[in-house]
């Protein structure tokens, strides 16, 4: 049997191990590209169609990390807040999920799933879907040395969320963007980023008039 020093060498060794990986598990979320830098929506300007969805941004925001204001940012410019939104392409609800990729969102992304079948219909499903994808996203291309600005973090994101992850692929190898929809996408998300603490955001107006006032109004009438 071991001796006493036996056991006194052993229990050493394993305080060691979990110091160790306690300080690499450390380093590895300080490290964390994009990571939350509040907890709710702070950005001033964001439309009310959209920080009424504050209560579960906030809890998915939590459960993957990633800040809310980029989830609100997102979701700004897919539905303008809409849980009834819809496009030609089959995209539906508040982060404008198809079925082909609310379907490998759930069998690769989610975290701990609380139900077999997500119904993209539901905004908490709706919202936790896209969270879940822009971590991915976020995970896929963002480093830590893009910090502490995470402008350069969103714009790939943005492009991976438009354009799929080839779009984003694409801004991060420098091969740049062939489709004008996703380019103008993954700016404006990107300077919406960079003035989501200024009192009003100019990209955002421009946003506006460009046609994402149908898409507010459409959320306004949604009681």
């Amino acid at each position: 049997m071991p001796g006493r020093w036996d056991w006194l060498f052993l229990v050493f060794g394993a305080l060691i191990v979990s110091l160790v990986w306690g300080a690499s598990a450390l380093i590895t979320h300080s490290r964390l590209p994009l990571k939350p830098q509040t907890n709710s929506i702070t950005s001033p300007w964001i439309p009310f169609t959209v920080k009424k969805w504050e209560t579960p941004i906030g809890q998915m925001a939590g459960k993957y990390n990633v800040d809310p204001n980029l989830i609100a940012i997102i979701m700004t410019l897919e539905s303008g807040g809409d849980p009834k939104a819809g496009s030609s392409a089959g995209a539906k609800g508040l982060m404008q999920i198809t079925g082909t990729t609310a379907k490998d969102i759930t069998q690769k992304f989610l975290k701990a799933p609380i139900k077999s079948n997500y119904d993209l219909n539901d905004p908490a499903d709706n919202i936790e879907l896209g969270t879940a994808y822009l971590a991915y996203l976020r995970n896929t291309f963002g480093e830590w040395q893009q910090g502490p600005s995470w402008n350069a973090t969103v714009e790939l994101v943005a492009a991976g969320y438009n354009g799929g992850p080839g779009a984003a692929n694409a801004v991060y190898t420098g091969k740049g963007l062939a489709d004008t929809q996703t380019v103008v996408y993954s700016r404006d998300a990107f300077n919406m980023w960079r003035e989501r603490f200024q009192k009003d955001s100019p990209t955002y107006d421009r946003w506006l008039e460009r046609g994402g006032q149908t898409l507010i109004n459409a959320a306004k009438s949604e009681k």
